[in-house]
């Protein structure tokens, strides 16, 4: 049986990604990495880099929790980054969630779910207005994006 949370799925160099809505908002969670749970949260606070070891991971910017995506290549990272509109270090054209595919799943998902989708606004997100954006509620995309920027600075 699907998980009603869960809003969007795709595979990436064999490994499946999911977004999820959580008490606290949507998550990104790679199902073969068990060791931080829920996963990492989208929108502003998540970014894709690269460690010293040329490892890639995706890091809440607070600190944790943490992705590990070994055996990426450049090119799997570029898809993972465009599909959850995750931001990649050191480039210049920052992604915004907002604009991904997983953002028009959410937006979707919302629709066919809006009381799950209630009872899991009702704290900070990474993500603000992720919960009411097809109930005729205009500017969250902008609000997104400025939010967004204001914390990439």
């Amino acid at each position: 049986m699907p998980d009603r949370h869960e809003f969007y799925r795709v595979e990436i160099c064999g490994r499946l990604f999911t977004g999820t809505v959580y008490a606290d908002g949507p998550y990104l969670k790679m199902l073969e990495n068990r060791t931080f749970g829920q996963g990492a949260p989208l929108g502003s606070a998540l970014v894709i880099s690269r460690s010293a070891g040329r490892r890639w991971y995706a890091i809440c910017k607070h600190g944790h929790p943490l992705i590990v995506l070994p055996l990426f290549s450049d090119e799997d990272m570029e898809v993972l980054a465009r599909e959850f509109g995750i931001p990649i270090a050191g480039r210049l054209r920052k992604l915004s969630f907002a604009e991904s595919p997983a953002w028009s799943a959410l937006k979707r998902w919302v629709k066919r779910h809006p009381e799950i989708a209630r009872a899991c606004s009702r704290t900070d997100s990474s993500a603000p207005g992720w919960h009411d954006v097809d109930f005729g509620h205009t500017g969250n995309v902008a609000r997104l994006r400025t939010i967004r920027t204001s914390h990439s600075r």
